[in-house]
């Protein structure tokens, strides 16, 4: 750069100075937004994509031991211990190492009643389809009605065959039944945990709340000690 070009930019900026000094606050933010938006978006828009990558780098970092989605739920009180729960307490159940991380996700809400459904409610379905499709959902918590309405479609595993004895025989009067579109039969879709202390030790209030595998789950094993978990055994 030139002395003459160094001049001319101290110059610039300079007069910049002088302009912003004259005017009241509700000027300089119009002045800055109005001259200045394009490189302040674009600065924006790099600050977000940058965290989103190093979001993503971090998160790939670590393996994923369980992932769950607990549907219709709402936190009892300013404090909620879904995170004591699962990422504490049950990890240290299973002795899982810090490096492997636990998923879960209990800030949506379903309806499949269409007069009731928003745009809001399309999209989180779309989400729970794809994180199924995906094979990256592996427990469902839900209401009765989602249970139906994924259990039909033979959304969930058949409990009386994934459990082990042990666990079935502490767990067979809780199961729940969902009746199969394709083969007509009902299955063992899911398990009701309302009367263990998964409600009270996790701060979420529900009703009713069922406990499913996804039928697709790569992760059975880490599944059963959950539901061992949830029930104590």
């Amino acid at each position: 750069m030139t002395p003459y070009e160094d001049k001319t930019l101290k110059d610039s900026l300079q007069e910049e100075r002088r302009k912003l000094k004259d005017m009241s606050l509700k000027d300089k933010l119009w002045y800055i937004w109005e001259y200045y938006k394009i490189p302040i978006i674009s600065v924006v828009v790099a600050i977000i994509l940058i965290s989103s990558v190093g979001s993503a780098i971090y998160s790939n970092r670590f393996e994923t031991a369980l992932s769950c989605v607990i549907l219709n739920s709402r936190p009892s009180g300013e404090t909620d211990s879904v995170n004591d729960y699962f990422d504490q307490g049950f990890r240290q159940y299973i002795g899982l190492e810090e490096d492997t991380k636990i998923d879960v996700d209990y800030s949506m809400s379903l309806t499949f009643d269409e007069s009731s459904m928003t745009e809001f409610t399309y999209a989180e379905l779309a989400k729970i389809t794809a994180m199924i499709s995906s094979k990256e959902l592996d427990i469902m918590i839900g209401k009765q009605d989602t249970i139906d309405h994924y259990g039909t479609m033979d959304g969930f595993a058949d409990l009386k065959e994934l459990l082990p004895g042990d666990v079935y025989e502490k767990v067979k009067d809780h199961l729940y039944f969902v009746t199969s579109q394709e083969t007509g039969e009902k299955v063992a879709c899911g398990i009701f945990i309302g009367e263990t202390d998964f409600l009270k030790k996790t701060g979420l209030i529900m009703d009713e709340p069922i406990l499913a595998v996804m039928s697709n789950s790569n992760r059975t094993d880490t599944c059963v000690d959950l539901i061992r978990y949830v029930f104590g055994l």
